[in-house]
């Protein structure tokens, strides 16, 4: 009969080939964090958006601004923060006109 740990090492080396021709091939994730998705402090976001950290916390409070909570404490996400800006993008009026008349000429349409 085979030592049974020596059968123990053969499949272990098996399963350790396996899993580094998967890595090699590139099949398995990596974990990797940009420096946008470390979670920044209320300093730090205060210093990219340009308000006061007392205004982030009121912000903070009413839960118009994206933040996680852990422990007593508020983190936030560089990109989450810039996507929350640009969600706030204020229309020229070119454009407000131009919605304007596609809507009445949809009503035209319609009514037609």
């Amino acid at each position: 009969m085979e030592n049974p740990f020596k059968l123990i090492e053969s499949r272990l080396r098996n399963i350790e080939d396996l899993i580094l021709d998967l890595k090699d091939s590139s099949r398995l994730p990596t974990l990797v964090i940009s420096e946008d998705e470390d979670p920044k402090d209320i300093n730090q976001i205060a210093k990219l958006t340009g308000y006061k950290p007392k205004t982030i916390y009121e912000f903070c409070r009413k839960k118009t601004i994206p933040y996680h909570k852990k422990n007593g404490r508020s983190f936030f996400f560089k990109s989450e923060i810039i996507e929350w800006i640009q969600s706030g993008e204020q229309k020229t009026i070119k454009a407000i006109e131009s919605e304007t008349d596609e809507f009445f000429a949809s009503k035209k349409k319609r009514l037609k």
